[in-house]
């Protein structure tokens, strides 16, 4: 737990702790906003960053990934997958389920490019809110060489498919999960990751660092508490059944995503 906690530390120290919500001169608004991601993505750091500074809640469905050997594949054991690509496809978002995904019911918008997502989220729900310098920086409007770099800093130092990368087995929950955290909490960032792997729906509600951070709150069973460690006991007690998959998985079989390999993995394996 230490090691652990030590490089979830360091995660949100290389994003100069960015997604705590920023100062507003109005109430925060409640869209309907639900997003299909996974943790360990740069991409849905971006987005879940953009979603702590304006202190917007959501209703999280993990997409942990079944195979690092191709974009896009799923098999039967994926929760949340098949209804990602079902609403990517109804919108004409992509050919290709990738992530983040972000379906809007309030505005009747899905989209599925982080820079979009967030041009999205700052143009319709941030009025009122004083944009932190660091966060004009860290993701700006335009597109940098550094983007990449900075974003993928805290996976690299929590590359473990534990880290909300791979699938792990577990007991669905009948009703969303309730998390208090932030962005760049170590603690928070924990539970995030085995919700992730664990593939369990959750409603994320932003809190800044200086609040007693995470809280977890489970209807289905009636749990709530304060603490990383205490979150993370009731998870694997109560939901997971079965230890993530590892970087070598294979495709699923039968693949039912519209799969792509990396041109490089192809290349390794001579595809």
């Amino acid at each position: 737990m230490f090691v652990h906690r030590l490089s979830s530390r360091a995660a949100g120290a290389v994003r100069l702790w960015n997604g705590e919500p920023a100062r507003r001169s109005t109430p925060a608004p409640t869209p309907e906003l639900i997003l299909f991601e996974y943790e360990a993505s740069p991409w849905c750091r971006r987005v879940r960053e953009t979603l702590g500074v304006l202190g917007l809640a959501a209703l999280i469905k993990p997409c942990p990934r079944e195979t690092l050997r191709a974009e896009g594949a799923f098999g039967a054991t994926s929760r949340h997958r098949p209804e990602a690509a079902a609403a990517a496809a109804e919108a004409g978002a992509s050919s290709r389920l990738s992530f983040p995904l972000l379906v809007d019911r309030t505005a009747g918008v899905t989209l599925s490019d982080s820079a979009a997502i967030c041009e999205h989220l700052w143009s319709l729900y941030g009025g009122g809110v004083e944009r932190p310098t660091l966060d004009q920086a860290l993701n700006p409007r335009m597109r940098t060489l550094l983007d990449f770099p900075l974003l993928a800093a805290p996976s690299a130092l929590r590359p473990w498919p534990e880290a909300g990368l791979m699938l792990a087995p577990s007991e669905p929950n009948q009703q969303p999960l309730l998390l208090y955290g932030c962005e760049a909490d170590a603690g928070s960032r924990l539970v995030r990751e085995a919700l992730c792997c664990l593939q369990l729906e959750y409603r994320s509600q932003p809190r800044p660092l200086s609040a007693p951070l995470p809280a977890l709150e489970d209807p289905n069973s009636g749990f709530a508490a304060f603490g990383a460690r205490q979150a993370l006991e009731h998870l694997d007690r109560t939901h997971r059944t079965g230890e993530a998959l590892g970087w070598l998985a294979p495709l699923p079989s039968p693949n039912l995503g519209e799969a792509r390999m990396h041109p490089v993995l192809a290349r390794l394996l001579g595809r």
